[in-house]
């Protein structure tokens, strides 16, 4: 078979050239495929860096404990709920554990944290200070931010002044000594631009 195939492509040009073609085609669906893949595969650094915070997109509310140590303690009760004068603590949907949306609510740092009072299990102790707040940090995604186009509302939002603009590459910078995760600048962001460009992560 193999002698009567090569006899045809000898004396049958157009053979060859059928045979050339359809390797050819079938060479560069190959190629389609692999670049489709790895195209849409998550990169090495993306899959590795991404936090899973981003995500969720929550925070615990101020005074919680170590994630594990929390759940531990915390009883569902929902007494942190009940009395945050602004109703930002809400419950998660998958174990009804009080949680922060900064993009929905951010928390308004009360100066003498009502939710922690409130909580009987000490899943949230007693902070010193509002400098002593961490729920999480606030990042920038340079390309997201629109502070080249003048907009740096997130700046003067920042209640503890964590926030700043970086004029030679026009972006929000965050200082995280002074950030302490409250999400009042994710609010903002996300209130003014279509995409928020500065998110809240869980640094524990």
């Amino acid at each position: 078979m193999a002698d009567t195939e090569q006899s045809q492509v000898g004396s049958d040009p157009a053979f060859g050239r059928r045979t050339f073609l359809r390797q050819s085609l079938v060479s560069i669906g190959s190629t389609v495929q692999e670049f489709v893949k790895h195209r849409d595969a998550p990169s090495i650094k993306e899959s590795i860096v991404k936090p899973i915070s981003i995500q969720k997109g929550w925070v615990r509310p101020p005074g919680a404990v170590d994630p594990t140590e929390f759940l531990e303690r915390c009883t569902k009760c929902g007494d942190c709920i009940d009395i945050c004068p602004h109703e930002s603590i809400q419950k998660l949907v998958n174990d009804e554990t009080p949680a922060i949306f900064p993009s929905k609510n951010p928390c308004q740092l009360c100066e003498d944290f009502p939710c922690i009072s409130a909580c009987e299990t000490e899943a949230l102790l007693p902070i010193s200070g509002l400098n002593r707040v961490k729920m999480g940090v606030a990042v920038v995604s340079a390309s997201l931010c629109t502070a080249g186009n003048g907009c740096n509302a997130c700046v003067s939002q920042c209640p503890m002044g964590a926030l700043s603009m970086n004029f030679s590459v026009f972006s929000v910078v965050v200082d995280p000594k002074f950030c302490v995760g409250c999400g009042q600048c994710q609010f903002i962001c996300h209130t003014v631009n279509d995409q928020a460009a500065i998110k809240v992560l869980i640094t524990t």
